[in-house]
């Protein structure tokens, strides 16, 4: 992903641990190569493997129907030079899979539309059968977590709570925010709760809880020219 990458054995159900996106692994003016790379043995180093000794699934960047020429360029560069790296370090085999897909070989189904929030923008995916649906369409919302996590950070700063970083708002926003069935029900109701930050202390929130995520289908209250995320998957 863009802001972070989850590795682990597929046997289990959740990843064994997650690592910033190469980009931040050497210089971003640095070749592709040698940045994934470095990227791959940090990964293989943490999880104490040898590559030659396992195939391995990866995930990649979903392709949209109308994405330009430059952005199908872009992928098939990453791409080849991934499997470049990867069998230059010696991995027996290797399997790429749409990461909506697995999402929903990971509920046990085969067919659905998967919603992927992601750092920078939300993608609504229809599978069916295995087969991501392209001639429907794939929709894509251009907000992700990042600007949750911004809009929580602007409504703290409203409360005046003050905070070390954009990482403490994250964590806060992972710990303390939710969606609301009903927005305009939950602003009636006590929805104040704490949680504690390490090195930083404890941290409240009340309306803040729910009104982060509800830019996702209210954009407008984010000063986000953007469709709601509803809207999106009704299309």
């Amino acid at each position: 992903g863009s802001g972070y990458c989850k590795y682990g054995w597929s046997k289990y159900a959740a990843p064994s641990g997650r690592c910033a996106t190469f980009l931040e692994f050497g210089n971003i003016e640095s070749p592709m190569y040698a940045r994934l790379r470095h990227f791959l043995s940090t990964i293989y180093t943490r999880m104490q493997v040898k590559p030659s000794t396992q195939p391995i699934i990866v995930v990649l960047p979903l392709c949209h129907s109308d994405d330009t020429e430059s952005a199908r360029a872009s992928r098939k560069q990453y791409r080849d030079t991934l499997y470049s790296v990867l069998f230059d370090m010696n991995v027996p085999a290797v399997c790429s899979v749409d990461q909506a897909v697995l999402a929903l070989y990971a509920a046990k189904r085969t067919s659905g539309i998967v919603v992927n929030i992601g750092f920078n923008a939300t993608s609504i995916v229809p599978i069916f059968q295995g087969r991501v649906m392209h001639e429907i369409g794939v929709e894509t919302v251009g907000q992700g977590a990042l600007k949750l996590t911004g809009f929580l950070k602007e409504l703290m700063q409203q409360r005046n709570i003050t905070f070390e970083s954009l990482y403490t708002v994250r964590t806060i926003k992972e710990k303390l925010c939710y969606v609301a069935a009903d927005y305009e029900a939950e602003k009636r109701k006590d929805t104040q709760a704490s949680c504690e930050v390490d090195g930083e202390g404890w941290f409240t929130l009340s309306e803040e809880r729910f009104k982060t995520a509800e830019i996702l289908f209210q954009p407008q209250i984010g000063g986000v020219r953007a469709m709601g995320l509803h809207k999106a998957v009704s299309l």
